[in-house]
């Protein structure tokens, strides 16, 4: 083939310029990368189990407030509050005092509002991609 020992030649270059960079990026970043991802799975596993909460208590609806700058889900029956996901020390009354409860949602909205696309809509040429079969299979 033309042109692969070019490639080869600068791929050798950039390695050897940019490697020491990206070894030392990749050996720092991975801790925090790794807190943020976990945090941000944290977060949906909390709004999922408010809301199958909800969805197993008499008139139950969610509420998503902010206490101490991170998000908090609360579950109520009704005008009660009941849990709130991640459980917090603090008196339930006291996190919702200046909340708006008409901004409470039922679980059935929640549940509508995560629907997965329908595989028909993917562009054509993602399916392309996704359909490639490496080389050598």
């Amino acid at each position: 083939m033309a042109g692969k020992g070019r490639f080869v030649k600068v791929a050798v270059i950039y390695a050897a310029k940019y490697g020491p960079i990206v070894f030392e990026a990749v050996k720092h970043g991975r801790e925090p990368a790794q807190r943020a991802l976990q945090r941000a799975l944290a977060r949906q596993s909390h709004r999922r189990r408010a809301r199958e909460h909800a969805s197993t208590v008499v008139d139950g609806s969610v509420l998503r407030v902010f206490h101490q700058g991170e998000p908090l889900w609360v579950v109520f029956s009704g005008d009660t509050p009941v849990a709130s996901y991640p459980p917090v020390d603090t008196p339930l009354e006291t996190v919702l005092e200046y909340a708006d409860l008409s901004l409470r949602v039922r679980p059935e909205a929640l549940a509508d509002r995560w629907v997965v696309p329908d595989p028909r809509r993917v562009p054509t040429l993602v399916l392309r991609v996704l359909r490639r079969r490496p080389p050598g299979s």
